[in-house]
């Protein structure tokens, strides 16, 4: 990563948690390194991502042994939604007052606050982004080879990963996914931004 800016966990009066989840549709045959999943802050506040959950659930099995593999990048310079798949905007949870969550929609960060893209098939493309050096990516987690690979990992950073606005996390396949195999990626961030 090329900088990280960890904010201290000391003082978090007036903190809002972030529970940002997003899901794809049906994903088959996507190439090696495509984009299939994005998460962008939109807001001047910086959002502090603690945990990243990843979950690829197969739906119809592949033909032949076969691995899903997943890599996430944090990236910068993030000026344009991708055009494929539906841009959703993410309710997070806000207003955290003595240790408990809000519960009413109004309890919850602005739709406006961060912008969320999934595949609907395949790969996504469209997005304008920096990313750092693609050989190092914040996490990576791989299903087992099989017929029916699946994912499913909680990665939490020893630093918070830091998302100024306009910056974001990009979720890629690291390897090609063959095309007889159908599954869906559930892919969320869990985090903070002082309010």
């Amino acid at each position: 990563m090329r900088h990280n800016l960890a904010l201290p966990d000391s003082r978090l009066d007036g903190v809002e948690g972030v529970v940002a989840p997003i899901v794809s549709g049906l994903l088959t045959g996507v190439g090696l390194d495509a984009d299939v999943a994005a998460i962008r802050n939109l807001d001047s506040r910086p959002l502090c991502v603690r945990r990243m959950r990843i979950r690829w659930l197969p739906t119809t099995a592949f033909g032949a042994a076969q691995a899903v593999a997943i890599h996430i990048h944090k990236v910068y310079g993030f000026t344009a939604l991708h055009t494929i798949g539906s841009p959703k905007s993410a309710q997070a949870h806000h207003h955290y007052q003595g240790g408990i969550a809000g519960t009413a929609v109004g309890d919850r960060i602005p739709l406006t606050s961060i912008a969320v893209v999934v595949a609907n098939t395949g790969a996504i493309s469209g997005a304008t982004y920096t990313a750092p050096d693609p050989d190092e990516p914040e996490h990576f987690a791989v299903g087992a080879s099989g017929l029916l690979p699946s994912i499913d990992d909680d990665y939490e950073p020893g630093l918070p990963v830091v998302l100024e606005q306009d910056t974001g996390l990009v979720v890629q396949t690291s390897i090609a996914m063959g095309a007889s195999g159908v599954g869906r990626l559930f892919f969320a961030i869990d985090g903070y931004r002082f309010g």
